[in-house]
This record gives structure tokens, sequence and C-alpha cells, in this order.
């Protein structure tokens, strides 16, 4: 397994210049294949091994797109070759609008608002909750009172409680932040990991100036130049790449019902139907599988996961994803 630290100003990714601190989507989408050449050519013996590349959260916009650029690199004899199989994706953004307006279905279905709300906003917006006519004062009231409903919930995961980040209870989620920066900052680590001396002054989990939030404009150093991984996750199809979705069921900031709406728009057949799946003799969530020609798309969410699905359910994240390696002779290849 191979992490990279992209775009750079992430993790311990760093510039020597101006101009190269500066990046965008597409940028990355170039990025990404170059990286994964680069290591290949340094690590020849990995070659023939099957690669899957994958991303959470963001990076599902430009994870489709990267991969799609491994192939295309492949068919016009880059060298060296990848032996790409497919992608994993994980609670993926991957359309700015459907993804984000998707909340109001999710807030719904999960009793967070009424039914009297839903559909006053539905009437009264015409299905656009983000992008809201500023002269449709009836549109703008029932926003008003989802809000109210919604803004005090922690949307990474409905069932977790908000947090103080400067001073987080031990069993909220963000102490582990504090943890996990005494331990990247922690010089011993940083040796262990080869990071190179003086280039990070204080590793941040998140790196503020890059972070991604609806309608959030272009900065100085980042470009958000890609709307939609859809029209990629189109042509992935003809490539019979072979893709792993998993959505956390409580996460709202790109609600599982985002995802099921463009899986759906692909108009793929449906191989196996929806069903639960276990770990440790549990229902761990529920999955499906579209097949076309050679291409497949197995969709999973994770029961009671929010947003960092490997953080709320680290055993079922891992089976989930060892399970689908397994059966697509990762295991038999490598």
């Amino acid at each position: 397994m191979i992490f990279a630290d992209l775009p750079t100003g992430v993790g311990f990714s760093y510039a020597k210049t101006w101009e190269a601190s500066r990046s965008s989507d597409s940028l990355l989408v170039l990025q990404c294949y170059e990286f994964i050449q680069k290591w290949l050519v340094e690590h020849p013996r990995f070659l023939n091994n099957p690669f899957y590349m994958s991303g959470i959260s963001y990076y599902g916009l430009v994870i489709p797109a990267a991969t799609l650029e491994t192939y295309n690199g492949n068919q016009h004899g880059n060298q060296p070759q990848v032996n790409i199989k497919g992608c994993i994706y994980v609670s993926p953004l991957t359309d700015k609008f459907s993804d984000f307006n998707s909340r109001l279905e999710f807030a719904h279905r999960f009793a967070l608002i009424s039914d009297d709300i839903y559909e006053s906003t539905k009437e009264t917006c015409n299905g656009n909750y983000i992008n809201s006519n500023p002269d449709n004062i009836l549109c703008l009231y029932n926003l008003q009172r989802i809000d109210e409903c919604t803004s005090g919930l922690n949307i990474g995961n409905i069932l977790d409680p908000v947090c103080d980040a400067a001073n987080p209870e031990p069993t909220c989620f963000a102490a582990a932040d504090i943890y996990l920066g005494y331990w990247a900052n922690n010089k011993v680590v940083q040796k262990a990991l080869h990071v190179r001396e003086g280039t990070i002054e204080t590793w941040h989990k998140s790196n503020y100036s890059l972070q991604y939030d609806m309608n959030k404009e272009d900065t100085v150093y980042y470009s958000y130049d890609i709307f939609s991984s859809v029209d990629d996750h189109r042509q992935l199809v003809a490539r019979n790449s072979q893709v792993l979705i998993i959505n956390g069921d409580h996460d709202m900031n790109f609600p599982y019902i985002g995802t099921e709406q463009w899986i759906k728009s692909l108009d793929l057949p449906t191989e196996s139907p929806w069903k639960p799946w276990f770990a440790s003799n549990q229902v761990a969530g529920y999955r499906t599988r579209y097949a076309k020609n050679g291409y497949t798309l197995t969709y999973a969410t994770i029961k009671g996961a929010g947003h960092v699905v490997a953080l709320n359910k680290p055993k079922e994240a891992f089976s989930m994803v060892d399970e689908w390696l397994s059966t697509h002779s990762y295991l038999n290849d490598a």
C-alpha cells in the first residue's frame, strides 16, 4: 500500500518555490499518474502487481480522472506500464451539485427534518437547495428552517457529538487529532518516515488553505476546477475497470443518497441485488454489485459509520476492502 501526500502542502509534502506550491484538481490528476510512474521506476519488482488507485472525500473528484489518465498512458505506450485494475473510493465527493443537494433527502430520511419542512422545501426551491434564488423568499425561509434543525449536528457523523476541537473530551474523535499531531511532529517518527529535515516546521492534520467547502472559490494556492467526475466514471465502464465505492450511512457531508443517484445515472445492469454483508457474524452494512461486460462496480454502505469510515468502523472497513480485493484476484496475482 502506497500513501501519497498530494497536493503540495498536504501532510509532509512541500514546495521550494511559490509557483510549485500552486495546484489544481486537474494538475493533481497528472501528478497522481506521474507519481506512480516514478515510484514504479524506483521499485520495478512491483511492476506486475495489480494496481488500484484510491482516495477519500474530495478525492472522489480527482481519482476517477487519475485512473483514466493511467489507462490512457498505458494505451499510448508510456513507460513504465502500470498494471491498473481499478479504483476504490470512500465517502467520495463526485458531483458538487448533487452530493451537496442530497443533504435534504438525507435529513428527511433520518428524521432530522419533518415531513412538512421536507415537502415545503421541495416545492418552493424547485429541487435546488444549494444555489437558491435570493428572490425566492419561501425557499430561503424553508432552508433557514432546515439549518435550524441541522446546524447543531456533527455532519461528519450525525451520531457523534459536536466536539470542542481545542479541548475535546477523550471520547470525541477530535481527541485523536491531538495525539496524531504529537505523533506526526515527533522527530523520531519523522526520521522513521524519511521526512526531509527542515522542510516542515509543524505537521497539521488539515491544510485549511486548501480544504474545500461548498461553493468555495479558488485560492492563490489551489483551483477547484473539477466540478463532477461522473463522466469519468462513464468512461471507466469502457475500460473494464473494477470499482469499489464505500459510504458510511450516517455521513451527512457527502450522503450515500448522492452516491446512489449518480451510480443510477450510469444505467448499469445489476449483477447482485441489495443485501446485507457481515463482519464478525454481524450485519456490517449493505451492498450491491453492477456489471457490464468486463466492468464491475461494487457499492457498499457501512452501518453506523460517518465520513471518516476507517476511523468510525475500522474492522468493518478493512473487512470490506480485504474481501473485495480477494474476489478480484488480488492475492493470486500479487
